[in-house]
Order: structure tokens, then sequence, then C-alpha cells
């Protein structure tokens, strides 16, 4: 088969490749679409410690299965699926209590240290079959919409950390594809307002001209400070999601909290660069909550599926450049330009099958 291999950092080349052998417990999956990460961008510009080289990337997947290993059943050949990275290994007691985000005995990941979607074929890890991150695609959505699933999943775990409902004031900080995603999660969860902060003039313009938050905030540090509690009568906001890899976002975020408001850290740190400075006693005195959110559930992908087929989250509004694997290269250099809001690959398809 044909598949994009990272060889080392910045290193990337289509190669011919022998196909995955089909597991038992698993299955052959036809890769027809597969969207690009900040997570794929990381591991390919500066290397991520789960991930190993060379290593066939990708892990936000769309396709059909082709063949069903020994003893998997629940599928059959023809099914169109979206295969998501969970790790859990399914017999701790976190995974035994649908927290296998946070498994203690995480197994080797999609696209990190197991190949990827950046293939034309792909054999998921059979603890990601038996966890439940192999879902069926509802018929009224195309690969591509589908394969927006994974990002909103994880979206959905970080509201559902911070608790997002009904007549919550939502400020969303970074205006990247998880930022402008967690606007249209906040509202169909039943947020009152939601509002925009991001320090990227041109991104934040696109984020807003596409998704429409109630209001948007250029500032930084305090000024920021003072622009929300203009627009919350002094309060601050319910929820606030911090979707996006800043020490300092993480601390000015504390301070745009309600009473009894929620922060949640969706962004992960640099490990060179990962310590933040919290004013502890906003935390005290105002009983704000701090929450994180890693990855996503199987339920949380059957229900980001659900969302995006009820229309409630608009996939196709995210997807602004479409790519051969052939372009592999081309495709990550306009991620990392911030050209795109998502950029998705699609194995199978010749530039001219992209563009007609």
């Amino acid at each position: 088969m044909k598949a994009a291999v990272v060889e080392k950092i910045r290193d990337a080349r289509v190669l011919e490749v022998e196909d995955p052998k089909t597991l038992p417990g698993s299955m052959k999956i036809r890769v027809e679409a597969c969207a690009v990460c900040g997570s794929d961008l990381r591991i390919f510009t500066k290397g991520d410690p789960r991930a190993t080289f060379p290593r066939i990337i990708g892990h936000e997947i769309a396709g059909t299965i082709v063949e069903l290993g020994e003893g998997t059943t629940g599928y059959a050949v023809g099914d169109r699926v979206c295969v998501a990275p969970g790790h859990g290994c399914g017999e701790c007691k976190y995974c035994k209590n649908d927290m296998g985000n946070v498994c203690v005995n995480p197994q080797p990941s999609i696209g990190y240290a197991s190949s990827g979607g950046f293939a034309q074929y792909i054999v998921p890890p059979v603890n990601v079959v038996k966890n439940g991150f192999v879902n069926r695609i509802p018929d009224n959505l195309s690969f591509e919409e589908a394969s927006m699933s994974e990002l909103l999943a994880c979206c959905i775990n970080a509201q559902e950390r911070a608790m997002v409902g009904e007549g919550d004031t939502v400020l969303v900080i970074g205006p990247g594809p998880a930022g402008c995603m967690h606007i249209q999660l906040a509202r169909a969860r039943g947020a009152k307002k939601v509002l925009l902060s991001g320090r990227t003039p041109g991104r934040l313009q696109k984020a807003a001209e596409r998704f429409h938050p109630d209001a948007v905030f250029t500032e930084q540090g305090d000024a920021l400070v003072e622009r929300v509690l203009a627009e919350t009568d002094g309060l601050g906001a319910d929820v606030v999601i911090v979707a996006a890899p800043s020490h300092e976002t993480q601390e000015v975020a504390i301070k745009l909290a309600a009473p009894r408001g929620r922060v949640n850290f969706f962004g992960g740190l640099p490990k060179d660069n990962c310590i933040s400075h919290i004013e502890a006693n906003i935390i005290h005195y105002k009983e704000v909550m701090l929450t994180g959110a890693s990855s996503s559930l199987g339920r949380q992908n059957r229900e980001a599926l659900q969302l995006i087929s009820e229309g409630k989250v608009k996939a196709s509004d995210y997807i602004t450049h479409r790519y051969t694997l052939d372009e592999f290269n081309e495709a990550f250099a306009a991620v990392e330009r911030k050209d795109t809001i998502k950029a998705v690959l699609f194995p199978w398809k010749t530039r001219a099958e992209l563009n007609g």
C-alpha cells in the first residue's frame, strides 16, 4: 500500500509499504479520509515522547472495513467506520469505570506508537476495537465529515469535565480547530452566550466569520480580563476553555472565571515549558473549579458522530483544505502556517478527483 511515513522530525516520505495484516479481534480498514490534528503536526515538527520513528501518523480516521479478523464480532465487511486512538488497556480500574482516557497501563496509541491513518489501509490495535473506538458512520455523513468526529469527541470530554450546560456563558480561548468546535458544541449543550479570544488576528477573524461567537477579544492579560468582565456584567464566564498551548493563557484563565466558574485546560503544554503560576486565592475564595481534558472515550466518539449527523455540529464548516496522500508535506506546511481550519488527506484520491 501507499503511506506517508515520517522517518524523523520534518522528514516525511510517501512510500510503498507492506499492507498491514489483519489481527484476530480486529479488522482491516480502507482509509478514505484522515484529518490532520495539531498533535500530528507536533509529532512531525517537534517529536513526541509517545511517538516512535519511523511512523505512519494520523488518528482522525474514516474508512470502510474490507476484512475481519478471526473472532471479530459486531462488524461486517463493507461497514463505514470511524477509528479513534483509544489507548486504554481495558482492564485497570479506570478503564472499567469508563475513564479509559486516563488509563494507568496505556497501550500504544494510533499514530504515535502504532501505525496511523495517513495510509491506504489500517489495522487498529485490538484494544481500540475492544474498547469501542471503531464506530459506524451514520448514513447521511460523508467520510470527510465523519473524520471530524475524533476532535469533537475530545471537545465533548472537556465540556463534560467543565459541566457546560443550559444558560452558561462560555469563553473559549484559542481560535484553532478545537476552539471553533467548542463554540458550536457549547451552543448544542445549551450555552446562552459564547465568547472567543485569540492572539492571532487573522485566524480569529476567520473563526468569527464561520462560527459567529457573541463577542470576540484580541486583548491579552489584564486587558482581556477587563473586556470579559465588561461583557459579563462584572462576573466573568461560567466556563473558560483554554484551547491554546500557552501557560500565560492558563494563568489568566483563572481570572476570567465567574464565582463557582469552571476552567478547563484543553490544550497541553510542551514539556520544556509546562509550568503555570496560578493565583490560587481566586480558586479558594471564588470556589473556581479547575479541570483538565485528555483524549476521549468510546461513547463520546459515538455521541460526536450523532451530533454531526443531527447537524448540531456542522462538520463541513471546519474542512477548509483537502489533499492527496502524495501532498502530505504540502498539507502539513499549510497547517503549520495556520492557513487551514481543518485539512483532510484522502489516501485513494488524485488531485484531479479532489478538484472535480
